[in-house]
C-alpha cells in the first residue's frame, strides 16, 4: 500500500513538473519539417490575457512579414494580410516563450518571443499574390572601385529622429525622451544628426505645409528634407504603469523605431525594443522613463544597421547630394547649371526637387566626394556668361548651396 502511494506521488510530481515547465515555453502544433524558421518578438495589450496573447502573436507575425516583403508592401496589402494571415497568427508559430506579463490597470500586457515557420509565412504571402523581393547574395562592397567613397558617405550620413505630431500612441514627454536617447546614441557613435531644438524651430512651418498638401507626404519627411537629413526615424510606442510593491514602482515599455530614406520616404527598417517590467524606488515617473531608455537602447542599433545596409546598396548608383542654386535668373542660366552638373566626370543622374524664380533644388547622384562635386561645378561654370561671381554659399552634410555673389 505504501509503495502504491509512493508511486502515485511520483506520478503527480512528474505531471506537475511538466505542467509548470509548459508555462514558460509552449509548442504549437505546426508541421515544421525542414522549414526555414525565424525568431521574432511580439507585444499585445488587452483586458483578457488570451486576447493580449493573440495580439502579441499578430504583432510578431507582422514583423516577420515586414522583414520579408518590406514596410511599403506590408502597408499596401494590410487589409488582405489582416483577413487571411494576421487573424490566424498562431498557425504560423512553431513555439513561443512568454518573456513577461504585466498588469496595467484593467489591462494585461504580454511580451513574447516566438519561433515562426518562415517557409509557411512566405508560401501564404505568395498565395495572396504579394510579391516577395528576390533575396540578394551578400556582396563584398570593399572590392568596388569606389569603396572608399561609399564608406565615407555612409559614415557622413545625417540622421534625424522625431515623432508623428498627431497619429501616435506614446505621450509627448516620453516621445521627446526617446528622441533625445536616440540622439545621444548618434553623438556617442560620432554620427551627424539634427537635434530636437533645430526641429522645434522649423516644425510649425512644415505642419502648415503638411496640412496644405493634405498629408500626401509625412510631416516628419518634410522636416527631414528641409533640414538635409539623409535618413529619418519615427519613434512611437507604449509606456505603461505596472503597479507597486511596497516602495518599488513598476513600469514597462515597448518603443518602435522606423527608419526611412528622406528623399523618397522609402522604409529602411523597423525595430521594437522591449524593457520588460522594471521597478524603481524613486517614483512611477522615474520607472517609466527608465523603461523608455532601456527600450530605445535595444532598438536603436539594429535600426541604424538596417538603414546603413540599405543606403550602402543605394550608393552603388551614386552618392545622393542635395544641391541648391540661388540667384540665377531665367531658364537659360538654370540650363547652363544643370548641363554643368551632367558634364561632371563622376555624374550619375539628376532629379529636380523644386524650382522657383531665382532658385532651384536638385538631388544629384554623383560617385565622388562632395568636395570633388563642388570642384567640378565651379571649374566648369565660372567662365560662362552670367556666372563670373558664382561660388559656394554654404555646405552641410551632403547638402551644398551655390549662388552668385554680389
Amino acid at each position: 500500500m505504501k509503495m502504491k502511494s509512493l508511486l502515485v506521488c511520483i506520478l503527480i510530481f512528474i505531471a506537475l513538473a511538466f505542467a509548470f515547465s509548459g508555462c514558460a515555453k509552449k509548442a504549437v502544433k505546426t508541421e515544421a519539417g525542414g522549414a526555414e524558421q525565424v525568431v521574432e518578438n511580439g507585444v499585445g495589450k488587452a483586458r483578457k490575457f488570451d486576447d493580449a496573447l493573440d495580439l502579441a502573436f499578430k504583432d510578431g507575425l507582422k514583423k516577420v512579414v515586414v522583414k520579408i516583403v518590406g514596410t511599403e508592401s506590408e502597408e499596401a496589402n494590410r487589409n488582405k494580410l489582416k483577413s487571411y494571415m494576421y487573424g490566424i497568427s498562431e498557425s504560423f508559430i512553431l513555439n513561443y516563450q512568454i518573456t513577461d506579463k504585466v498588469k496595467s490597470g484593467k489591462n494585461t500586457i504580454v511580451y513574447l518571443r516566438a519561433t515562426f515557420n518562415k517557409s509557411k509565412v512566405e508560401e501564404s504571402i505568395r498565395t495572396l499574390g504579394i510579391e516577395i523581393p528576390k533575396k540578394e547574395e551578400p556582396k563584398d562592397y570593399s572590392k568596388l572601385p569606389y569603396a572608399d567613397v561609399i564608406g565615407e558617405a555612409l559614415d557622413n550620413l545625417t540622421y534625424m529622429v522625431y515623432f508623428e505630431p498627431q497619429k501616435r500612441k506614446i505621450e509627448d514627454e516620453y516621445a521627446r525622451l526617446a528622441v533625445n536617447r536616440v540622439n545621444n546614441y548618434f553623438a556617442n557613435q560620432g554620427y551627424e544628426y539634427v537635434d530636437l531644438q533645430r526641429i522645434n524651430e522649423v516644425k510649425d512651418e512644415y505642419f502648415r505645409l503638411y496640412e496644405e498638401t493634405q498629408g500626401t507626404v509625412s510631416v516628419v519627411q518634410l522636416i527631414a528634407q528641409a533640414l538635409n537629413a539623409d535618413v529619418y526615424m519615427v519613434v512611437d510606442g507604449i509606456v505603461e504603469e505596472a503597479g507597486r510593491e511596497g516602495d518599488i514602482h513598476f513600469a514597462s515599455a515597448s518603443i518602435d523605431l522606423k527608419a526611412f530614406e528622406s528623399a523618397t520616404g522609402r522604409g529602411l527598417g523597423t525595430e521594437t525594443g522591449y524593457s520588460g517590467k522594471l521597478g524603481l524606488a524613486s517614483g512611477m515617473d522615474a520607472a517609466k522613463r527608465k523603461t523608455v531608455e532601456v527600450s530605445v537602447e535595444k532598438a536603436i542599433e539594429p535600426t541604424v544597421q538596417l538603414s546603413r545596409e540599405y543606403m550602402l546598396k543605394a550608393f552603388e548608383q551614386g552618392i545622393r547630394y542635395e544641391v541648391m542654386v540661388q540667384g540665377v535668373s531665367g531658364y537659360r542660366m538654370l540650363t547652363v547649371f544643370t548641363d554643368t552638373l551632367r558634364s561632371a566626370n563622376n555624374f550619375r543622374s539628376l532629379k529636380e526637387v523644386a524650382a522657383s524664380e531665382g532658385q532651384a533644388k536638385y538631388y544629384v547622384y554623383y560617385m565622388g566626394r562632395k568636395s570633388e562635386l563642388i570642384d567640378d561645378v565651379i571649374s566648369g561654370i565660372q567662365n560662362k556668361e552670367g556666372f563670373e561671381n558664382f561660388n559656394v554659399i554654404i555646405t552641410r552634410g551632403n547638402a551644398v548651396v551655390f549662388g552668385i555673389e554680389e
